[in-house]
């Protein structure tokens, strides 16, 4: 039954979670366009935090050597795994080109399904391969992992480390502006890839940064110009993490705490304003010229030059700069071009000379030639979603006298978007950390070693629980009147746990609330949890209310009737929401699991 009845304890409790005892830690940076891993062992950490190893991705097509590979997974014709990364691009890419992979499924940048607000997260959400094809999310996730969690271990095996599974500390990086479900989600699909629960922690990609930052020399951290560098850490430093990936923008703002931990002065937010919108700018400029499609067919037909196209669009962006005049030249492969003549007859310039790009782009053989103005209008849309949400954020009262924005993320790299933020904040300063496209990645090795060095968060919501209480005629509505046995209780009241805005402590029991069944056969007790908007919902079913999961504690002994308290605690400092639950009359203490993913659990531990 999920009804039941509450009254709050005030006393709080601590987690000992300050610092990882592993002798090594690994994290996995899942990104929408690309990803990565790498590690540090617990006596480097110690004495020099930054000495953090990573892998070099090669590309075989183009002899390309990266610090992160393709988000790119590839499942034969039965389902089975085959390759990820740059290697699935080239083996998808050879297929095509003998068209054999008309029975295999390709999946890339697929990380944003699970940022899709209209659909309800489960385990059972399928998604689609860039033909169409159909998987469940969950095996298509926890596949890439697996790959990543093994290639890690090959790593360490040939560094004959001695290192064992049971030895390392994982952490998985989340975008810190997902909910709770997706969130879960991630845990899950790493589980299924053969990483422990008790082995894994998730972070927040724009903390893992900043926690990254905060271990750079200052003269690694100067601002534009070279202007006096910025003490990253000195106690009371107030800084924006400006977090732009390939498909979110996560931006959350820190303080230096008299400890040097961080403290969050102001809820994450972003949104998907990541490099992949310069990428559909792109498809859609070069659409107006050739058309749908042609666009479709080459993407199928020429499967390989397709790729290779956007890796070339790749360099470019990170390779011109706000000041760049005249044009820009970019290779697109010819087999584009002979395509479009050959299915429509018409000559590529003057397909040019009929749109409104005539003058402006010169297409010749494989080099497409335009001008700067064009090209920097691409990031148009992706930027002007993140300046007019950071000039926002920044007429927040909790973070006035914020003077100082941090840079990371691949898309950060970009000359073009740097540019762009300076001359939309010449009151900031703007910071860009070297590699900043690396920074979430090896700060999150840092949070696996010392995860509570973010000492507080603000909670995004007001968190709750569906219970009973008393009906009252004069206060509750008609619609809320149960009967349970012989008492009258009103249904769907929201007890609250932790307010919207609040200031939550890491690794601390925010708030107890004690909970008794409604019934004297009762066995279980299954709480229904849901977050609103509002700071004091009154009803679970109040406008802004959502139920965001369950938990359930077996109480099997009903021998105490309805007198049987279980005291509930709530633990949402950390990046994921912790809950315990303590059977008063026996003291069984259970960590009850939340059920984020749309289908009722059953089972405690």
């Amino acid at each position: 039954m999920s009804s039941c009845v509450s009254y709050r304890v005030k006393n709080k409790r601590l987690i000992d979670m300050s610092t990882s005892s592993k002798l090594l830690v690994a994290a996995i940076d899942f990104g929408t366009t690309y990803s990565g891993y790498a590690f540090s062992f617990k006596h480097e950490y110690e004495t020099d935090p930054l000495k953090v190893c990573s892998n070099n991705w090669a590309a075989g097509s183009r002899s390309l050597v990266s610090l992160k590979t393709p988000t790119c997974v590839l499942f034969d014709k039965d389902k089975v795994f085959d390759s990820f990364g740059y290697e699935a691009e080239d083996k998808y890419s050879e297929l095509a080109e003998e068209e054999e992979h008309q029975e295999w499924y390709f999946f890339r940048r697929f990380k944003m399904s699970l940022f899709n607000k209209e659909k309800r997260l489960s385990e059972d959400v399928k998604i689609k391969s860039t033909d169409g094809k159909e998987m469940t999310a969950i095996h298509v996730f926890s596949a890439a992992i697996k790959f990543l969690r093994g290639h890690l271990l090959d790593t360490l095996e040939k560094r004959a480390t001695g290192v064992r599974e049971t030895d390392i500390q994982w952490v998985l990086t989340v975008p810190a502006i997902w909910d709770d479900a997706a969130k879960q989600f991630m845990r899950v699909a790493a589980e299924k890839a053969g990483i422990a629960r008790e082995q894994l922690l998730i972070a927040l990609e724009p903390e893992a940064a900043s926690l990254y930052c905060k271990h750079l020399p200052v003269e690694r951290l100067q601002a534009e110009g070279g202007a006096q560098g910025f003490v990253a850490f000195s106690k009371g430093s107030k800084y924006l993490v400006l977090d732009c990936g390939g498909g979110t923008v996560d931006i959350t703002v820190h303080e230096v705490q008299v400890d040097l931990t961080l403290k969050e002065l102001y809820k994450a937010s972003g949104g998907a304003w990541g490099g992949t919108q310069v990428d559909e700018a792109y498809k859609q400029l070069l659409i107006k010229i050739v058309g749908a499609p042609t666009m479709i067919k080459f993407a199928n037909v020429h499967t390989a030059d397709h790729v290779d196209m956007y890796r070339e669009f790749e360099t470019k962006k990170r390779a011109i700069t706000g000041d760049t005049k005249g044009k820009v030249t970019i290779k697109i492969p010819i087999s584009l071009v002979e395509m479009f003549e050959e299915d429509t007859d018409e000559d590529i310039k003057d397909s040019i000379e009929n749109t409104k790009f005539s003058g402006k782009i010169n297409w010749v053989g494989d080099k497409c030639r335009i001008t700067a103005e064009i090209f920097k209008g691409l990031f148009e849309a992706a930027s002007n979603n993140i300046v007019a949400h950071v000039t926002d954020l920044l007429k927040k009262h909790e973070i006035s006298n914020t003077n100082n924005i941090i840079m990371v993320g691949g898309f950060s790299e970009s000359p073009i978007l740097q540019h762009i933020i300076k001359q939309a904040f010449p009151h900031m300063r703007v910071i860009i950390p070297p590699e900043a496209g690396l920074a979430v990645l090896k700060g999150a090795v840092l949070f696996g070693h010392k995860p509570a060095t973010i000492s507080s968060r603000v909670a995004k919501f007001t968190y709750g629980v569906a219970t009973t209480m008393n009906f009252n005629p004069n206060i509750h509505p008609p619609e809320k009147k149960k009967k349970y046995g012989n008492q009258i209780k009103c249904i769907d009241i929201f007890s609250k746990h932790v307010e919207k805005g609040q200031q939550l402590k890491v690794n601390e029991a925010q708030s107890e609330n004690t909970y008794n069944p409604v019934e004297d056969e009762q066995t279980s007790m299954c709480f229904q949890v849901y977050t609103s908007t509002e700071l004091n919902p009154a009803y679970v079913t109040d406008e802004g209310c959502e139920k965001i999961g369950e938990m359930e504690v077996a109480m099997p002994d009903t021998s105490g009737g309805r007198n049987r308290s279980v005291m509930c605690e709530m633990i949402f400092g950390g990046t994921e929401l912790e809950v315990k639950a303590t059977i008063k009359r026996n003291g069984q203490v259970t960590k009850a699991k939340f059920n984020f993913l749309g289908s009722p659990g059953k089972s405690s531990s």
